[in-house]
């Protein structure tokens, strides 16, 4: 990024935030980084990039959970556009809403509780697509370490706490 008056497309943004481009074009979306169009692109000014890492090349943890659940209240927002109004679907939905409006607790309970109703709203979740596809090969990889740590314990699998 050389120049304050650069326009960088959606996807470059995406590698400089470490995000997805679906991530910049919802924070396009509600206004969260300036862009202009050109044509039918979205081109936003490097500027913007530097404004949002501030001092670091990283977005913090904060941000990147800020990221994280306004995207799923964007996938909540447009499959509700999506989906019939009587439907079962927007009963998850409103049940996710619910559970995002709780705050980062409840959605880390509700992802990581072994109730019938936590496990039916994970098969209904909006964090579809939210994470790009390097860090959620990260994740699987460091939970399949972890799954066979302790299933390598010697441990029947009803054993363990």
């Amino acid at each position: 990024m050389t120049s304050e008056r650069q326009l960088l497309s959606t996807g470059e943004v995406a590698r400089h935030l470490g995000v997805s481009r679906q991530q910049v074009v919802n924070m396009c979306g509600r206004d969260e980084i300036e862009h202009v169009f050109v044509g039918r692109h979205r081109r936003i000014p490097a500027r913007e990039v530097r404004r949002i890492l501030g001092s670091g090349r990283e977005l913090t943890r904060e941000q990147e959970r800020s990221l994280w659940l306004h995207r799923a209240r964007g996938n909540i927002e447009r499959w509700r556009a999506e989906h019939r109004s009587d439907g079962m679907t927007v009963r998850y939905l409103d049940a996710w809403e619910r559970v995002l409006d709780e705050g980062l607790e409840a959605v880390l309970d509700t992802l990581t509780s072994t109730s019938p109703e936590a496990c039916e709203l994970r098969q209904n979740s909006p964090f579809a697509g939210i994470l790009d596809d390097e860090t959620r090969v990260q994740v699987l990889r460091s939970f399949k370490k972890h799954w066979e740590r302790g299933r390598g314990a010697g441990r029947p699998a009803d054993d363990r706490s």
